[in-house]
């Protein structure tokens, strides 16, 4: 499957452990920052589309696997797409390469589509589902 998305970043020092390799932690936050920016190319704006709506989501699972490590000052690809879309959830699946292509690390997270004033899950709306299932199309 290909990841039709990449956002390029670099390594910061305060990313990094006293090995100078990125904390174990922060590709969750490398993941989070491709999601964020996979979304609004999409054009899905936060605001608009989740809380205008009374609708949010959340975190329900989240998985890293390590292969190379990323180091300090390098420059690596977040690639990012659409995986599983069930009725309140969908994947979304992460590759971070550094930008020579070595691949560094495997994520994926689910999110929870909730109703803001209840804090229950519910129904991915339709134009989102629509558009999560066109954007799995391309990837497959």
């Amino acid at each position: 499957m290909e990841f039709p998305f990449a956002h390029r970043q670099r390594v910061r020092y305060g990313e990094t452990d006293l090995q100078g390799v990125v904390y174990y932690a922060n590709y969750l936050l490398f993941a989070e920052v491709g999601r964020v920016a996979y979304l609004r190319a999409l054009d899905v704006v936060y605001d608009r589309d989740f809380i205008a709506k009374g609708l949010d989501f959340t975190i329900g699972e989240a998985r890293v696997r390590y292969r190379v490590p990323l180091r300090f000052d390098e420059e690596y690809d977040i690639k990012v797409r659409v995986g599983e879309i069930r009725h309140s959830s969908w994947a979304f699946e992460y590759a971070i390469d550094r930008a020579d292509g070595v691949h560094c690390a495997e994520a994926s997270t689910i999110q929870v589509m909730i109703d803001r004033s209840t804090g229950r899950a519910t129904r991915i709306p339709g134009p989102l589902r629509q558009l999560l299932e066109r954007e799995a199309a391309h990837a497959s």
